[in-house]
């Protein structure tokens, strides 16, 4: 009898605990994108977002589209793709536009120990710093495939890290066809947009070719419908 409630217990006890280490970060998750996309709504605004970069081609390419329309693009750069291209990291600053971090090495913070993805959050700031030259440690952060275990999730809340997430996915990745990785889908079809894209290598220039011209024109709607071009912070930080 004993025995069969130790192990009722232990299961209930086995699935809060899963419930608080993956419900918890994941209802903030859509907490967080269902404000995000009354703020956008409200605010008019276009935020386009880059994760994986830097890279060599497309991320001054589109930091020199951004240039033509005086506006700033956010970049959620990967820690292992900074090596080699800490040039890059620091035009990025330069020219002003907005640096986040996308952690070291892409990994899924539920498929890995608390202790690793810990790491691989803070290993992600450290190589953003190294190629700055400076210590901050404090870069608003996207989680890989946009999932976060428990710790982690209360540890960037501990050190008031902005979590940023979107409301649309362009679709850039995916291997469908063109016309549903197009950028300016998300654009036409709402009032405003946190919209994700990537600026990682592809693996030949007509996928960047593709992106480019498709953040080209994304541009070109965003102003002819006079959305306000900005950073996730100065959306974040608007008053809207």
């Amino acid at each position: 009898m004993w025995f069969l409630i130790i192990i009722i217990w232990t299961c209930i006890a086995v699935v809060l605990l899963a419930f608080v280490y993956i419900g918890v970060p994941l209802a903030h998750r859509k907490y967080a994108q269902v404000i995000l996309r009354k703020k956008v709504d409200r605010s008019n605004a276009f935020v386009l977002t880059f994760d994986d970069g830097p890279s060599d081609r497309l991320t001054p390419a589109i930091m020199n589209l951004y240039e033509k329309h005086n506006a700033r693009a956010t970049f959620f750069l990967m820690g292992k793709n900074i090596t080699g291209r800490e040039k890059i990291v620091r035009q990025i600053r330069q020219r002003g536009h907005e640096i986040c971090s996308h952690g070291y090495e892409h990994l899924n913070y539920l498929k890995i120990s608390p202790l690793r993805a810990l790491s691989d959050i803070k290993r992600g700031w450290e190589a953003i710093d190294k190629a700055l030259g400076q210590k901050l440690k404090n870069y608003p952060y996207r989680p890989p495939y946009g999932k976060l275990n428990f710790v982690c999730w209360i540890y960037l809340i501990a050190r008031r890290v902005p979590i940023i997430y979107w409301t649309d996915d362009s679709g850039d990745t995916s291997k469908s066809s063109p016309e549903k990785q197009n950028i300016n889908i998300p654009i036409t079809n709402t009032n405003g947009t946190v919209c994700l894209a990537h600026d990682f290598n592809r693996s030949n220039t007509e996928k960047e070719d593709f992106l480019i011209e498709s953040v080209r024109l994304a541009l070109e709607i965003a102003v002819e419908k006079g959305m306000k071009i900005m950073t996730i912070s100065e959306l974040l930080n608007s008053k809207n």
